[in-house]
């Protein structure tokens, strides 16, 4: 009898912290991946894609921990500094102003 009461209760604690999820959430994961996905990128079309991917996630965002929020925002803002780093070096440079490097 004490045997199925620990069975019983190792089955609900294991229970409680599957639905309680550990681990990360869709939205960081999603948020990571826009990042690694971006600052990987050599292009600007990479980048677009790379966005239209994260955009399509956007359903994921309510899936957010409250403890996640500066996790995705340092993600999201890497992805953006990366994304402005490729489109600024793929634009032509200014007539009269100095050369590319």
């Amino acid at each position: 009898m004490k045997t199925m009461k620990l069975v019983g209760a190792l089955a609900i604690g294991s229970l409680l912290l599957l639905t309680a999820g550990c681990g990360k959430s869709k939205a960081l994961l999603a948020a990571e991946d826009y990042q690694t996905a971006t600052c990987a990128c050599k292009d600007a079309a990479c980048v677009t894609a790379a966005a239209t991917k994260f955009a399509g996630s956007a359903q994921d965002m309510a899936t957010a921990r409250s403890g996640e929020a500066d996790a995705i925002a340092k993600a999201t803002t890497a992805a953006a500094q990366c994304s402005t780093k490729i489109t600024m070096a793929a634009m032509p440079s200014m007539p009269g102003g100095p050369p590319k490097k």
